[in-house]
């Protein structure tokens, strides 16, 4: 297993979760791009970014769950 290794991780996560465009055209992976272009995230060490873009990802992507289900309420 790829326990210690964020990027595998990820892999395997997607490879069995797809992300799923939300109403706007994005990915959970599109939208922590912009988090860490605007935060500051970018500036950290890869690692650091690994592991926070997996914990992103995976905390977005709920298996069973409709896609981007906080993303499309307007109120």
């Amino acid at each position: 297993m790829c326990y210690g290794d964020p990027v595998a991780l990820l892999k395997s996560f997607l490879e069995a979760n797809p992300l799923v465009p939300n109403h706007l055209g994005h990915t959970a992976l599109d939208t922590f791009d912009h988090l860490c272009a605007y935060s500051g995230l970018a500036e950290q060490d890869p690692l650091t970014i690994a592991w926070s873009r997996y914990a992103y990802v995976s905390a977005s992507v709920r298996p069973g769950a409709p896609p981007a289900l906080s993303e499309t309420d307007d109120s």
